[in-house]
Parts: C-alpha cells; structure tokens; sequence
C-alpha cells in the first residue's frame, strides 16, 4: 500500500533527498545519484526511528555514523555535510507533533553519537591501510635482488597515491623523502623541507611521552609507536595528525630508517569540539548547560583538601504570565537578557553560571571563603534583577526566588546540593518570592518528608491505610451532645496515625 501524499514515509524520502545532494558530490562512489540515494534511505529510517524512540541508543546512532565510512564517503566535508544536514531537517521531517525542545535535544545527542562512530570506523579503516602501508615497506626491505625493481614500483604507488601522509626519515631525524598528500597537509614544498629534521616539529601540545617514544624507536628499542601529535603549519594554523611511526631495519636487523604515517584530524577535532560545546551549553543563551554545570559541581565536590563551595539556585517569578500573555518569542528575550545579566555577576576566578532549563538559572562559587562570597554573589543576583527589562517597547520588572546552600566539599552528592538549592528557592517563592533564602536542613527533612507523604496518597488509599474518627460536638450552655465530626486518619506506616493537618493540605489536588 503507498503512503499517503505528505506522509511519514515522503517525509522521510524529502530528507533523504536532501542528504544524498549534499554528500553525493564528496563522495567517491562509483553509484549513479539515485543508488546513493537508495543507499543512504535505510540509514535516514534508522534516524528517524532513533529520534522517536522512548529511549536514546548511542550504539545505533553510532553504527550510522560508521555505514558513511563503508558507503566510502571519506571525504572531510562528508561528515560536516551529513551532521548539517541532520541538524536542520531531521526534527522539521522525521519529529512529528513530539516536543521540539526534546527532539532537538535528541537530534544533537545522535549528530554526537553519529560522528564518534564515524570517527571510529574512519580510524579503524585509516589503521588498516597504514598497517597495508607499513607492510608493504617492510616486505620492500627484504625482497630479492631480482624483485627489488618490482617491489619499490609497487612501494612507490603506495607512496605517491596513498591519501595519508608519509614521510621517511633517518635515524638523526633528517628528512629524507616525504609524499604528495603529507605535503599539501603542511602547506610545505619539497624545496622547503631540505635540511629538515624530525626534532624541527615541537609542539606545546605535544603529550609527555611523545619524545620518549621517539627516542626508543631511534635506539632500536621500540618497533612502532602511535599517538595524537599536533603540527605548526607555516601559515600559523595547527595541523592535527594521527600519527603512526614505524622503524624500518636493514637486511641484517640493524635500525636504518623510520618511516611516519599522518592522518589529518584536523576537521574532525574541531566537528569533535564544536559538537561538545553543542552538548555543553545552552542553545538560546550561550550559558552551560545542566550537562556541563554537573561536571564542574561534581569535580568541585570531589576536590576536598579544604575546598568549599557556594550555590545559588534562581527561580524566575511570574515567567509563565510574560510567556502566556506576551508570547513564547518575548519570554525568550527576557531569557537571554537575565542570562547576560547573571553572567556579569559571576566573573571572578571559580565562578559560574549556567542555565539548567526553563527559567531556572545556577550561580557557583568556590573557594576556602564562600561563607562570604556566595552571599556577596546572591546580593549581585537580585540586585541584577531590580532594574526593567525592555521587551517590545514594555519595560518588564523581573522577580526572582533565590535559594542558596553553602558548605564543605566532600560531604555531598552533586544531586544532594542541587536537591538542598531547589528546596531552599520554593521555601522562599513560598514566603512571597522576590528574595532570598539560606538552606537549612531541618526545613529541608520537612520538605522532602511532605514530598514523600505527597507521592504516597494514591498507594496509600489502594491500600486502604485511611480510616475515620468521630468527635462528639457538645453543646456548651448545657453539655449536652448535638452530634459529631467524622475525621479522617491515615495510619502510616512509617508514621504511625497522621491527622489531616499533616496529609490533606499536601495533596495533590489540595493548592498549598
């Protein structure tokens, strides 16, 4: 049976339309446009299917990004085609009705997902022919007279054709021979690199082991060694490389020469970093997001040895009226402009802010004096607010319920503290908001007590734990009884019996 016109299945064709135009011309494919088309659908279903699913599949998202490789688009510009592509038709084609917020959510984590597994397959393949390389330089040493002609030719196809650079060397580090593609990755000429020497490539970045390495390979102590090596190109850019270095030996097993293998990551270090700084921060006001404030909380908490820190959880007052009554666009803009205001009060060295979703805002601090300097940080915050936020010719005033714990690291979760912050800002939303509230343990066992007889009402009534008490009503001019009150009791089990003071005002249904 077909699809009906504009349905899921021609939405999704539409989107696979649009990949294969901007992948097919970075692809060395000997498929007609309309194959590759046929051969990237499956691989857009299977997009489409993770971006609904109840749950996220890295692993699937990642077997997507490694078809690309076996489907031979290698091309550097493949992978930044395709997560473009990704990122501005998925959701608008495969999402449906489903929140928006959610979906792009969902479409970042699979671009993250899908360029781990390309970058792996890629590297995978990319060991595989520097190993066939490598192989083939070895065999070349130890071939009979009478092969020798047939074996450098065979050698020298490899060399020259190859897509990796290659360059050898000898055991001082002079450079001796290098390729066409290692040429066009350093922006260098032949004539350029005379009198070269492998030492002549330092770089500050350069891990500690890297000389190590290269050290034991020019004894003889090491056969190969690999690592990630970052190279200054003449130009100023950085070149980064995946960098493989094998020891060539003579006939009689003595170190010769040694011959270097280069993949260019370059693009794909930054498409890495970009998607990072994707997953890490807020889309709409540039601040941290959840994802990256938990990191710095949790390496905070986990540094001890006298380390203290200070929070402020921030709560926007009223932002669902501003949304409801000036649309979703203004409270947008008064979202960007509170973030820019609460960034301007956490500059010093250990301070952040990051938005955590919503109108929801965090402020950290740290150091051996946040007892003081979370205070002076909080005060920065509401005193942010007080001054109108023009929105469309309409000067808004922004109020804002502030919940603040301060403490020693080590003793708490980063859940713990962030679940201590929110408590703390409902307790002063509760007292009128528009202020600022120190956490207090006590106040919050209260709360997460009535949290739990909240959540506990429905069971607690399947179960039948409710029963009822009668309370004579006496008349008091004569004593005498005109009637009685039926009370409800809940007989808790962990509470024993709880009158209605401690049980209906918390109900659900029941405002506070």
């Amino acid at each position: 049976m077909n699809a009906e016109p504009d349905g899921p299945e021609d939405r999704l064709r539409r989107l696979t339309t649009i990949w294969s135009r901007a992948l097919y011309p970075v692809t060395s494919t000997s498929l007609t446009r309309a194959e590759f088309e046929g051969q990237l659908l499956p691989l857009a279903r299977r997009l489409s299917e993770l971006l609904r699913a109840r749950s996220f599949d890295a692993d699937a998202a990642k077997a997507v990004g490694a078809a690309l490789v076996e489907a031979h688009c290698t091309d550097p510009e493949a992978l930044a085609r395709t997560l473009d592509c990704v990122d501005a038709y998925l959701v608008l084609y495969c999402g449906g009705d489903g929140p928006q917020d959610e979906l792009r959510m969902r479409s970042s984590r699979l671009q993250h997902a899908m360029a781990a597994g390309y970058a792996h397959a890629l590297r995978r393949r990319t060991l595989a022919e520097q190993e066939a390389i490598a192989q083939a330089a070895l065999r070349a040493q130890g071939v009979v007279a009478q092969a020798l002609h047939a074996s450098e030719a065979r050698f020298r196809a490899v060399f020259e054709g190859a897509a990796i650079g290659i360059g050898i060397a000898d055991l001082d580090g002079h450079i001796l021979q290098v390729n066409e593609a290692l040429l066009r990755m350093f922006g260098l000429t032949q004539q350029s690199l005379r009198g070269r020497r492998v030492q002549d490539w330092t770089h500050p970045d350069d891990a500690p082991q890297t000389w190590r390495l290269y050290d034991e390979l020019v004894r003889g102590d090491r056969e190969h060694y690999h690592l990630e090596k970052a190279f200054n190109r003449p130009d100023g850019t950085v070149l980064w490389t995946n960098l493989t270095v094998s020891l060539l030996r003579d006939a009689d097993g003595r170190p010769q020469y040694q011959l270097a293998l280069m993949e260019d990551t370059t693009e794909r270090r930054l498409l890495n970093l970009r998607l990072r700084y994707e997953a890490t921060h807020d889309a709409l006001t540039g601040l941290p997001n959840r994802t990256l404030f938990f990191e710095r909380l949790e390496k905070v908490l986990a540094s001890g040895d006298g380390q203290r820190f200070g929070l402020c959880y921030l709560d926007l007052d009223g932002f669902k009226t501003i949304n409801d009554s000036l649309g979703h666009a203004a409270g947008d803009r008064l979202l960007v402009e509170v973030a820019d205001r609460l960034q301007s009060c956490a500059t010093a060295p250990g301070e952040m802010v990051a938005r955590l979703g919503g109108d929801e805002f965090v402020a950290l601090t740290t150091g051996p004096g946040t007892d003081r300097t979370v205070d002076e940080l909080a005060e920065r915050i509401m005193n942010a607010l007080v001054t109108p936020i023009s929105i469309d010719g309409r000067d808004l005033l922004v109020r804002g319920s502030l919940g603040i714990v301060e403490g020693p690291a080590g003793e708490r979760t980063a859940a713990e503290v962030l679940r201590s912050a929110d408590i703390t800002m409902y307790r002063a939303k509760s007292a009128g908001g528009n202020r600022s509230e120190l956490a207090d343990p006590e106040a919050d066992a209260r709360a997460i007590t009535r949290h739990g007889l909240t959540t506990a009402l429905p069971t607690a009534l399947e179960r039948g734990e409710f029963f009822i008490e009668y309370q004579p009503l006496v008349h008091l001019g004569d004593g005498s009884v005109r009637g009685a009150e039926a009370l409800v009791r809940w007989l808790h089990p962990q509470h024993g019996v709880l009158g209605p003071d401690r049980f209906i005002p918390r109900s659900p249904s029941t405002p506070d």
